[in-house]
């Protein structure tokens, strides 16, 4: 009986330091809730005790039942010290995990789930330069630990008591306790008694979302996920009950073109690590950080309501070069498995030259591997830079000297070619050259400071075009990847995702559009295809051209459980297994009620894009 009481005292201290942990979240994150009642915040950590539970339960499955075996072996001195070992082996990499979330969640919005370990290795090559920059987290996390050990029950090598003598009556008191515990661990691990296992949507508060992020633990998120893409764990959504049914819900899903009379420009897409709107000078006046992009913007095409398809930087590239939104944690894994057709094999197949920059260590995001299944032939990353001694120290080229090095490089390609530019210089811990020191208006967060670097790169990089022959016959096109930390944290979920995009052609007039209408990552592929005129079936139905005058634009997204949607007029956040709350899109503020016809006719959109997506992804049918 003493080795169940050790049990549950370790068990009870690990809970105990879960709700220390969920406490030190909130401090962590306090502008997300500093506007959330108190009430609230006790009945996040009253929903939470739930979630550790049910993880506690899950982690240390194999430590609870090495601890109740019904054999005499619980008085021997290198027993106990294993029991130890399995405990401390099981829990420590999860608390540490709980730990990284406290700044991990002010960029993707949410707790860590598998899909992180689509950027494995980068982890790993980061670590170092991570826990420098971020100290106080190692401080923490340390503390932590500390903690867990010191008061850990049992923590001397002794055992916990001597056992009687071994009658038939113990055994079988042993065997029942065992088979309760057991029990009780398995109904702990669901969650309850309800018919289905206890899920992330139960843990929302007064229908809020960010309340739910607090009462769930990084431990629980990350092994109740899934990685994989297989059509029986790839769950089919039946909104529709036919495909002709929901294809009545997508426009024409082809780009018309102009055979014969296609326009052969060069294009170059350029994606800013971290780049909000927020911190451009369109439509921001007070800004100064970006007043050379803000003059390629008035010059050509900027979106004020333009918007990213994911939270991470390895969201962008399906998005943006397939089509493919962010509407599953494990969106850019299952790309890697299905059959998409890349905006670089689609201009290959009439004659483009085809490349992708990144000035990053090769490999990084798999933005190579992945960049070629997109058709994008030569790969020039950090390996292929002739100068490393310009390189940041940790992620990869400045980017002032990488851009100029892809200037000279589109120089060397043959017409017409197609080329996208990943910059690296806004990315934590948001470094500048030390030439450059003192020469940037420091903002308010410290990436402002690089943003106003980036602008200045981005200058140069069109100081140098211009003079190329090739630049009066590229279209350009920047954007953000997602968006970096803001100044307080968005109450909506849609401003989480707002991005600049802008379209420039320093030699042609581009087609009047409206700059007030809707666009988002997957709107550039059929928008490259339909300005430069070439017909195609091989897009996907999630994006339209920009250039259609005819379409007002849509955007949407997701995060864990939610999803929004958004057009010109109206704008809806949404839970499948809770209500939405449908806005007027001028006025974000105050939820509408008294639109039950519109809230029902983006439900059905947001529902026909979720019913494609998943089908798809699970059939490896996404353009049927």
């Amino acid at each position: 009986m003493s080795q169940l009481k050790l049990l549950f005292k370790r068990l009870a201290l690990l809970g105990l330091i879960y709700s220390v942990s969920r406490a030190l979240f909130l401090v962590f994150n306090f502008q997300t809730y500093n506007q959330v009642s108190l009430h609230e915040l006790i009945a996040a950590f009253a929903v939470g005790l739930r979630f550790d539970i049910a993880a506690i339960c899950r982690v240390n499955a194999i430590f609870i039942v090495l601890s109740i075996l019904p054999i005499p072996v619980f008085v021997k001195a290198w027993y106990q010290r294993m029991l130890k070992v399995v405990f401390l082996l099981s829990n420590v990499p999860f608390l540490i995990l709980n730990v990284v979330d406290y700044e991990y969640f002010k960029f993707i919005g949410q707790r860590s789930t598998r899909s992180m370990l689509d950027m494995g290795g980068d982890i790993s090559d980061q670590i170092g330069q991570l826990s420098f920059h971020y100290w106080h987290l190692v401080v923490v996390g340390g503390l932590l630990l500390l903690l867990l050990y010191y008061f850990l029950p049992g923590r001397s090598s002794a055992p916990p008591g001597d056992r009687a003598a071994t009658t038939f009556a113990t055994r079988v008191r042993d065997v029942l306790i065992m088979i309760a515990v057991v029990a009780g661990a398995v109904i702990g691990a669901r969650g309850g008694w309800q018919p289905r296992r206890l899920t992330p949507a139960l843990a929302v508060v007064n229908d809020k979302e960010s309340l739910a992020q607090l009462a769930l633990n990084s431990t629980y998120t990350l092994i109740n996920s899934s990685r994989k893409c297989d059509t029986a764990s790839f769950s089919k959504a039946r909104f529709f009950a036919t495909d002709e049914e929901l294809k009545k819900e997508f426009p024409l899903k082809r780009v018309a073109g102009r055979p014969g009379s296609e326009r052969f420009d060069n294009i170059v897409i350029i994606i800013v690590e971290s780049l909000s709107a927020d911190y451009t000078g369109v439509g921001h006046p007070r800004h100064g950080y970006t007043p050379f992009l803000d003059g390629l913007a008035e010059r050509g095409i900027y979106f004020k309501n333009s918007f990213a398809d994911g939270r991470r930087s390895i969201d962008a590239p399906p998005s943006i070069l397939a089509g493919l939104p962010h509407l599953r944690d494990e969106t850019f894994y299952c790309t890697q498995f299905k059959h998409l057709h890349g905006i670089g094999s689609l201009l290959k197949e009439h004659g483009y030259n085809t490349s992708f920059f990144h000035g990053g260590r090769n490999g990084t995001m798999s933005f190579d591997t992945f960049s070629r299944r997109m058709g994008f032939d030569d790969y020039y990353g950090l390996n292929e830079y002739p100068k490393p001694e310009d390189s940041d120290g940790i992620w990869g080229i400045y980017d002032e000297p990488y851009l100029q090095y892809v200037a000279r490089q589109l120089s060397a390609r043959r017409q017409p070619f197609a080329s996208v530019v990943f910059t690296l210089s806004t990315h934590n811990p948001y470094q500048i050259p030390p030439q450059h020191k003192g020469k940037f208006p420091e903002g308010e967060l410290p990436i402002h400071r690089t943003v106003a670097y980036f602008d200045y790169a981005l200058k140069k990089f069109f100081e140098s075009a211009e003079k190329l022959p090739w630049y009066k016959n590229t279209l350009f096109i920047i954007t953000g990847d997602h968006i970096g930390p803001p100044k307080a944290n968005p109450v909506r979920m849609i401003d989480s995702y707002r991005v600049p995009l802008v379209f420039f052609h320093p030699g042609r007039q581009l087609p009047k559009v409206n700059p007030d209408r809707i666009a988002q990552h997957v709107d550039i592929g059929p928008s490259v295809l339909e300005f430069l005129g070439i017909a195609t079936d091989k897009v996907l139905p999630f994006g339209h051209s920009i250039f259609d005058p005819s379409y007002d634009g849509l955007a949407f997204g997701q995060k864990g459980d939610d999803y929004w949607i958004a057009d010109k007029d109206y704008y809806l956040e949404y839970r499948f297994n809770g209500p939405g709350k449908l806005f007027a899109s001028a006025k974000l503020d105050a939820p509408i009620a008294d639109k039950p016809d519109v809230k029902e006719r983006l439900e059905r959109k947001l529902k026909a894009y979720v019913q494609w997506f998943n089908n798809g992804l699970a059939e490896d049918n996404l353009y049927h």
